[in-house]
């Protein structure tokens, strides 16, 4: 069995509130886990990733179901692709060297993909999200993890003494003014440590970037610099 297949495998045995559609692998080609693979090479092994992006859930049930018939995501469609792969490339990250997956495991139902996920309303779904998180970090052991957007940050709050700063994210100008938007030797609860930076959502990036502060830069600056030193760490 490859760690993919173990993944999926794993998805199984949760129980997913009505807001939410069990998904494992249908997507063919390249798409975020649990959607695809989650490896834009379409291997399946994730231990030899050293990025983890992650996001908060794939999207809306029919979204999945025009990328399952095409056979994978569109990046020149999906903002959220097309804005992380130009990022990715201006800090020398190659696509092929992430693992590409989500905090809340599923598709939302209905036709409705963005904003904070209706997940959130159930509890101990989300649970079990955070302890299959749990499994992804100790089955890839990423050196580093980019946290798209506030509500993934929050889904990761509670899992480390380290992310409690995460818990009641107000903006990004707060969090950056507090200097907690890069945090470095991060131990989950799992015993994996890691390096993590809370990015702006790609989806929204062109009109959310310019509001990023770090180490005396700003903007696009900001977060190409945020990213460099989870990359390089003290």
């Amino acid at each position: 069995m490859t760690e993919i297949q173990s993944l999926f495998e794993e998805l199984d045995k949760l129980s997913y509130p009505n807001t939410m559609s069990l998904v494992k692998g249908e997507i063919k080609g390249r798409a975020f886990f649990p959607g695809g693979k989650g490896t834009f090479d379409n291997e399946e092994i994730v231990s030899d990733k050293e990025i983890m992006i992650l996001g908060q859930d794939f999207d809306c049930e029919d979204n999945f179901k025009v990328s399952r018939d095409n056979g994978k995501e569109d990046i020149k469609k999906n903002p959220t692709w097309r804005n992380l792969l130009c990022l990715l490339e201006e800090v020398n990250i190659s696509s092929i060297n992430c693992f590409f997956t989500n905090a809340i495991l599923g598709v939302r139902i209905g036709n409705k993909g963005t904003g904070k996920s209706p997940a959130f309303r159930d509890l101990n779904f989300i649970k079990d999200c955070q302890d299959f998180f749990l499994q992804q970090i100790q089955l890839q052991k990423p050196k580093a993890i980019f946290v798209l957007g506030k509500f993934t940050a929050k889904f990761l709050s509670n899992m480390s003494k380290d992310l409690n700063c995460w818990n009641q994210i107000k903006n990004f100008e707060t969090l950056d003014k507090n200097k907690n938007q890069v945090k470095t030797k991060v131990l989950f609860k799992n015993g994996i440590e890691t390096n993590l930076v809370l990015l702006t959502h790609p989806s929204f990036r062109p009109s959310n970037v310019s509001r990023r502060e770090y180490n005396g830069k700003s903007g696009h600056e900001a977060e190409i610099n945020m990213i460099n030193a989870v990359l390089l760490p003290n």
